[in-house]
């Protein structure tokens, strides 16, 4: 029995994550599945997913950079952009780094637009749902910082969970069981992001919807998913739902699918019931 209340017999599951990891950053890091146009401008550098015109991501960036009519700001660092006259919404996030901080991370392929472009076309050939990349560009200032950025699809009446789950008046247990599940897959594949339950999107209605991992930029090679992180997701979900005894129940259910009861109650205890 470890000190989480998980039995011995749980070893071979987190050895069977680990292995998962291994493989996940091996592809992670050679690039598979991430096709693109490379193009560079002397405004920036720029990279596009095949079938994208690499002057649409500059036209899309300077647009973010100027502040356009057609930009709608989310937050301080991610916006939505009306893109060409067919009124496509795109999603632009911008990545501030120093210098000599950005070349590290460039010299070892793992800066945050990096993971999250080879993310968005990895974790899709897996079978987790992502808004597909759609291009990078990284500009300079004289300031000495160099900012990164990314466009990917905009996903149409997408809400985040946890807006989704305040909102219900019914059925919170079935959004909660369906996430918990997800968790599960997600986590066995080896996938492991930090703010988990505030970034899942969804979209469809009861009986249809489908569960999209979003800020693929924190996919961190350093870490996975082990037991202090899996407990760590929990008390993010309890944060959010503040589930009652019978709705942990139901995620511990969920998400351990007949594992041991000392599992179960390490996940109640996380869920702070």
């Amino acid at each position: 029995m470890t000190g989480l209340g998980i039995t011995a017999a749980e070893g071979a599951r987190w050895r069977s994550r680990a292995a998962s990891y291994v493989r996940l950053n091996a592809r992670f890091y050679l690039g598979l599945g991430a096709p693109c146009t490379r193009r560079a401008f002397p405004e920036a550098r720029v990279r596009s997913a095949l079938g994208v015109p690499p002057d649409l991501i500059r036209d899309l960036v300077a647009c973010y950079q100027r502040g356009s009519e057609r930009m709608e700001r989310i937050n301080f660092r991610c916006a939505r952009i009306t893109a060409g006259q067919a009124g496509q919404s795109v999603f632009v996030k911008d990545f501030p780094r120093l210098r000599r901080v950005h070349d590290v991370e460039r010299g070892l392929r793992c800066s945050r637009v990096d993971r999250a472009w080879r993310a968005g076309h990895l974790l899709p050939r897996m079978g987790v749902l992502t808004p597909r990349p759609m291009g990078t560009a990284q500009a300079g200032a004289l300031d000495g910082t160099v900012t990164e950025y990314l466009v990917t699809e905009w996903l149409e009446s997408a809400r985040p969970f946890p807006e989704l789950l305040s909102a219900a008046s019914g059925g919170r247990a079935a959004l909660l069981g369906e996430l918990a599940g997800h968790m599960r897959r997600w986590h066995d594949l080896g996938i492991y992001l930090r703010d988990l339950v505030k970034n899942v999107l969804v979209t469809g209605e009861e009986g249809e919807r489908r569960y999209w991992l979003t800020d693929l930029d924190g996919l961190h090679p350093m870490r996975w998913p082990n037991r202090d992180r899996v407990l760590f997701h929990m008390r993010q979900l309890a944060h959010w739902a503040k589930p009652s005894p019978e709705e942990a129940q139901l995620v511990a259910d969920a998400y351990l699918s007949g594992a041991p009861p000392s599992a179960a109650a390490a996940i109640r205890s996380a869920l702070r019931v």
